[in-house]
């Protein structure tokens, strides 16, 4: 199945801009929303750095439009581990334990690297957090030289609870605004949402505030998931892992100096298309199987050193790109796709 996309024009986007500079911090780069226990978050690193998340960086569900979920232990989850430049980290709930109601199904578990602690109504601290259900809040919080916490980036809107189409409280973040009323269809429940690669820095309050004036139950122009947000259907999980950004676009360009260089992101190659990054102008592409079979060509006229390559029906596996320069260069390189 394809990904929903949807074309917002600038001045759209320009409402969830803040000071928050590029590439400078963590984002939340995939949001998983499937039945039973299979909840995921992905973390992103923009930076060109390592990441250390100890007592720096946490995780809070706001649950069903709390204000208050990061004054209580059991919704702020700590969050530890180191995340590589340019790297994720999968975090998934720990139902490996014996006594869980629900375990995490195996395609997601195989996905996880950071277990979260999974104690709904416990006493362990954060054991309420990866329990998201399409009307919660998440905010990724960042530890202040004052020992104040900031959001550096919200998945959702933190104070609002969005109704289903009855107007009851099964609901979830919608399609068409006001986005919490529950008119349209569902996109923060049953679903899995990918950042979009043109998305490098997050949404804190703030940024929320841009949505439109404030009235009582949420703004009129609440969280929309489109706005930033790519959708697959419920328990998707096949691009946890990794992710694409034009961070690491960026810094790849710069890193090219030299004639026949490339890289291509991202690889594994995820949703049909990846990029190429190359120190000379583009003239043609072609992708092989490995036994040398053409199963792709396409000729590029513009002339550009990045190029979008859409590869639709092509079956998963290895196979070979070839990448004919306007140079005459002829450069050869091995993708995966999932």
């Amino acid at each position: 199945m394809k990904k929903c996309l949807l074309f917002l024009p600038a001045f759209l986007l320009a409402g969830i801009i803040y000071a928050q500079t590029d590439c400078s911090d963590i984002i939340i780069s995939e949001y998983v929303e499937g039945w039973y226990n299979n909840k995921a978050l992905e973390l992103y690193n923009p930076t060109g750095q390592s990441i250390t998340l100890d007592n720096v960086y946490r995780l809070i569900r706001f649950s069903n439009g709390s204000t208050t979920s990061d004054q209580d232990p059991l919704y702020v989850l700590p969050l530890t581990s180191t995340i590589q430049p340019f790297g994720v980290m999968v975090i998934i709930q720990d139902t490996t334990k014996p006594g869980q109601d629900t375990m995490v199904w195996p395609e997601l578990r195989k996905k996880g690297t950071w277990l979260a602690p999974y104690d709904y109504g416990g006493t362990t601290p954060g054991g309420n957090c990866v329990f998201w259900n399409g009307d919660d809040a998440v905010s990724l919080q960042k530890k202040q030289t004052d020992n104040t916490w900031k959001d550096i980036d919200i998945f959702g809107e933190i104070g609002v609870r969005p109704l289903d189409w009855q107007g009851g409280t099964t609901g979830a973040w919608t399609d068409t605004k006001p986005y919490w009323r529950g008119t349209g269809a569902y996109l923060t429940k049953d679903q899995t949402l990918i950042r979009r690669h043109n998305i490098k820095f997050g949404i804190d309050r703030i940024a929320m505030s841009h949505y439109g004036d404030s009235l009582t139950g949420g703004f009129p122009n609440s969280f929309y998931a489109f706005a930033e947000y790519d959708s697959m259907p419920a328990n998707f999980f096949d691009s946890l892992g990794s992710h694409w950004c034009d961070c690491k676009t960026s810094q790849a360009i710069n890193e090219l100096q030299h004639p026949g260089e490339l890289t291509i992101l991202p690889n594994p190659v995820t949703n049909n298309q990846f990029r190429i990054l190359a120190f000379s102008p583009v003239n043609s592409v072609e992708v092989l199987s490995i036994v040398g079979q053409s199963v792709f060509f396409k000729k590029y006229t513009s002339l550009l050193r990045e190029v979008t390559v859409h590869i639709n029906n092509i079956p998963a596996g290895a196979y070979l790109v070839r990448v004919f320069s306007s140079d005459n260069q002829v450069i050869v390189k091995k993708i995966l796709i999932h």
